[in-house]
């Protein structure tokens, strides 16, 4: 998401936040765990320190804290949050989310409710117009499209994600939708040919911008902006190919093993291609029938051009990974193990995932506090796998709206934002 104004006031929200605030004021919701910081693991014990009073456990385990007072199991407490606090939370928090800083009435009741204001604003907030567009704005980054381009609507994408945020869908939405959105918020037919549609992946618009030699860019994208992985990955999340089932490049293990010049060369990762590829190639085979125009072509063959760049079919299409050239030009493949008929089917088993729900937390906390997402480390992983699971217990498929308050509303994100406030 970025800071992009929105469009309209921010009453509606307001209203909500305010109704939910006046049933609420007076009482402080509290994480029954110790807050930690999710930037930095290792800093837990700052946050836990100073919600006990600055004393922390001795490292001789006799039960005594290091000002010599005994402790107990009672699990800790969480300082309840002083409105100044809340303030500085809310305001960077603000232009990513709904693309505004914080308004007189929303300082207002932080002032009334302190801690009891966080929850109903930022509900609020997504109940704004404002909410929407920054959901457009973050898909469009992710995927890199935006605007019009020699006749392609490469706004399509972000509309879909707009109206998916408006309307308060299941966010699964973005890759399994039936349709595309116009300008206009009107539901069309999307724009490839193909004879299925699957969200925002099956747009010209997302195929031309991550085109390239043996559709990688695509399945790569795809990948880490919905799974956060990258390949190679856990063999128990995605199951390698069968290394008799590839082109002779992508059977290499190792140098003596290489038998394509330009793969000695260096083209990729180097001469070792089997273990990235044996997981690559079921993915990019989704994408196998799709030109570089974005346009799906019954006659694709998968077959490398013998005339052409490693990597590039005939007509302007991609070279398969496979090897039998009856199974090449075949969308059928395997997502996480599970086979999978085309693009759209595997989009199901990716949606199903943890992967996906975890990734829709990590993307959303990465672009808040500027902090890099898809397989980084900058950000606590089992924070992140905590927020997603609390978030799919309420629903299998949450909506948008659901991910952001449950992660924004978490006291171990908040108080790791809280850590770099200065002191008054």
């Amino acid at each position: 998401m970025a800071a992009r104004a929105a469009s309209g006031g921010s009453s509606r929200g307001l209203a909500l936040a305010g109704a939910t605030l006046m049933m609420t004021v007076g009482l402080t919701a509290c994480d029954d765990e110790s807050p930690r910081r999710m930037f930095d693991a290792t800093a837990a014990g700052d946050t836990a320190a100073a919600s006990t009073g600055g004393a922390t456990p001795d490292d001789d385990g006799d039960g005594s804290t290091s000002e010599g007072e005994e402790t107990d199991d009672t699990p800790d407490v969480a300082t309840p949050l002083t409105p100044e606090q809340v303030t500085f939370y809310l305001s960077r928090i603000a232009p990513t989310l709904v693309g505004r800083s914080l308004d007189g009435d929303e300082v207002a009741l932080i002032e009334l409710g302190g801690e009891a204001a966080l929850a109903p604003i930022i509900d609020g907030w997504t109940a704004e117009p404002g909410f929407a567009e920054a959901v457009r704005f973050m898909v469009s980054d992710m995927l890199h499209t935006s605007g019009e381009r020699d006749g392609v609507d490469f706004d399509l994408p972000g509309n879909l994600a707009a109206e998916i945020a408006a309307e308060d869908l299941p966010w699964s939405t973005l890759l399994t939708a039936d349709y595309c959105v116009d300008g206009a918020g009107k539901h069309i037919a999307c724009d490839t040919g193909a004879p299925y549609e699957s969200g925002v992946l099956a747009t010209r618009a997302y195929l031309i911008a991550n085109k390239g030699r043996f559709n990688l860019t695509r399945a790569k994208r795809m990948l880490e902006t919905f799974a956060c992985r990258i390949y190679p990955m856990e063999q128990e999340i995605q199951v390698p190919l069968e290394k008799a089932s590839l082109i002779p490049m992508f059977q290499a293990e190792k140098a003596d093993e290489q038998t394509v010049e330009e793969a000695k060369g260096g083209f990729g990762n180097g001469v070792a291609c089997y273990g990235c590829h044996s997981q690559f190639g079921a993915h990019a085979q989704l994408f196998v029938r799709f030109d570089d125009q974005g346009l799906w072509r019954e006659d694709a063959t998968g077959v490398q051009d013998p005339e052409g760049e490693l990597g590039r079919s005939i007509a302007g299409l991609y070279t398969s990974h496979f090897a039998d050239p009856t199974r090449a030009p075949d969308e059928t493949s395997q997502m996480f193990g599970v086979e999978v008929e085309n693009l759209r089917a595997a989009t199901d088993v990716l949606t199903d995932s943890a992967l996906f729900q975890q990734c829709t937390v990590k993307n959303l906390v990465a672009r808040s506090f500027n902090l890099a997402s898809g397989v980084s480390n900058d950000i606590d992983a089992e924070l992140i796998a905590e927020i997603a699971q609390g978030v799919s217990a309420d629903a299998q498929h949450p909506t948008i709206r659901h991910y952001v308050s449950s992660t924004f509303t978490d006291r171990r994100v908040v108080d790791a934002v809280l850590a770099t406030m200065e002191a008054p």
